[in-house]
């Protein structure tokens, strides 16, 4: 377990140097709430899209992914604004036969101009993309907002199956042991052909870890509609728990936390006292005296993956044909 949070990149805490008794301090104005406004540092929140540009993404498919960012932007941009702990960013990766960034970093929603994503062609490799996306699952990468980062939503968008079946799941396997993707919240959605296919469908429950965040866009309206509300739910969601986050001066987060103390107050295994012999000067005993019972290991119920793979609440009960909420 000493190499789990190491994807998280925590530093240890420095110690508090208490500051001397005999030097006298001068004495500060107070802050106008001006200058408190101006100073406040938000956490980052990363938006990552991953989009597949295979040859069967060609024409509506990836126009609708296109309407759907253009619409997300000035929507996500009002809740950075209401927002004070927040600064929203979005990461685009491409992915076909390879995989390549769109964003070569997060950019902050305040200021992007968005490019359209444009039809490439080739296979549906998965790994490619499961590979740079491990890679940029760091706080020495995507994730090194100076004042930490809230653990991103990652939301993987396909029609097909996936053209690199036997090694894809390697890949899979080295990203779901990232930290930050295991704490992720993430959304998968299967594109027309794709929700009818259970291979696409195998490949994204086995990226999001739970079947309610798997979801089937029909046709290309509900696309546009599931982009837009995955994500915007997603971040309140993320922002909003805030309870699994990473900075440069925290600790772990809360369930790690949990997870040590209960470990250092468990119970001590016992073992059984060996019988001791009856003295020289008694009778035999005829009947031997029953062994003591084992004293049972207590296992731990601590799961240190508690709160791993969340489930933003409410996606499975939409009707997308029928009834679908408008943005506030």
């Amino acid at each position: 377990m000493g190499d789990f949070w190491d994807g998280f990149d925590f530093p240890t805490l420095d110690p508090q140097t208490p500051a001397p008794t005999n030097v006298s301090m001068p004495i500060e104005t107070t802050p106008t709430i001006d200058t408190i406004t101006t100073n406040l540092v938000k956490r980052a929140m990363v938006v990552f899209l991953i989009v597949d540009i295979s040859g069967s993404m060609k024409g509506a498919r990836i126009g609708a992914v296109n309407d759907a960012i253009r619409n997300l932007l000035p929507e996500l941009k009002k809740r950075e604004a209401s927002n004070t702990n927040a600064e929203i960013k979005i990461a685009i990766m491409e992915f076909s036969s390879s995989a390549s960034w769109k964003t070569l970093s997060p950019q902050p929603v305040s200021t992007f101009v968005y490019d359209d994503i444009t039809y490439v062609s080739g296979g549906t490799n998965f790994g490619a993309a499961f590979n740079a996306l491990n890679e940029k699952l760091s706080r020495k990468a995507f994730l090194n907002a100076a004042a930490g980062s809230y653990t991103p939503l990652i939301i993987l968008l396909t029609d097909g199956k996936p053209s690199d079946i036997a090694l894809y799941p390697e890949a899979l396997n080295n990203l779901r042991h990232n930290s930050w993707f295991q704490y992720a919240t993430k959304a998968g959605i299967a594109i027309e052909e794709g929700a009818l296919s259970p291979e696409c469908k195998k490949v994204l429950l086995e990226f999001t870890g739970n079947e309610k965040m798997v979801l089937e866009a029909r046709n290309t309206n509900i696309l546009t509609k599931q982009i837009e509300l995955v994500t915007l739910t997603g971040v309140d969601f993320v922002t909003q728990q805030g309870s699994l986050q990473n900075s440069n001066n925290n600790a772990r987060p809360s369930n790690a936390t949990s997870f040590g103390s209960t470990m250092s107050s468990a119970p001590q295994i016992q073992t059984p006292q060996q019988s001791v012999p009856p003295a020289a000067s008694q009778a035999p005993v005829s009947t031997p005296a029953p062994a003591p019972a084992p004293v049972p290991v207590q296992q731990s119920s601590v799961d240190v993956h508690a709160g791993a793979d969340p489930v933003i609440p409410g996606l499975d009960t939409i009707d997308w044909e029928n009834d679908f909420p408008t943005f506030g």
